[in-house]
């Protein structure tokens, strides 16, 4: 009895999940992207610094304000989310300075999390407009 009872809240738990991420996809209710940090900057060069090979001398161009993102990660599909594109100058393996490449930091609950490169997809969302307060 007690795992039936378990296993219909679970049912239950998944189904409630399911709905809200279709509600949210068809613009029935609005999604809700979490906290940006007001320091996505030094956040993201954190986050940069701690995947590269060599973070001796490096250098960020912060290509755009944070912007909210449906993004694709395995096991959660279409996740509500923040993106900043930053441009990263590093060392190469030879010790010799390289040139900026581009990267999509992607943020989940004011925490960055990924690169656009390690999930499946990232969707901009062009229609939103950034009205949070950075602070």
């Amino acid at each position: 009895m007690i795992k039936i009872r378990k296993m219909l809240l679970g049912i239950g738990a998944v189904a409630a999940f399911a709905a809200s991420a279709i509600a949210a996809d068809y613009g029935v209710m609005p999604a809700d992207y979490g906290v940006m940090p007001a320091d996505y900057e030094s956040a993201s060069e954190d986050y940069v610094l701690s995947r590269l090979a060599d973070e001796r001398g490096a250098r960020f161009q912060f290509v755009s304000a944070p912007y909210p993102v449906f993004a694709d990660f395995e096991g959660h599909g279409n996740l509500a989310a923040w993106a900043v594109d930053v441009r990263v100058r590093s060392r190469m393996a030879s010790g010799r300075m390289g040139g900026y490449l581009p990267y999509t930091v992607i943020f989940v609950d004011g925490e960055p999390v990924a690169f656009e490169e390690d999930i499946r997809g990232v969707e901009r969302v062009s229609d939103h407009q950034l009205v949070a307060q950075r602070g």
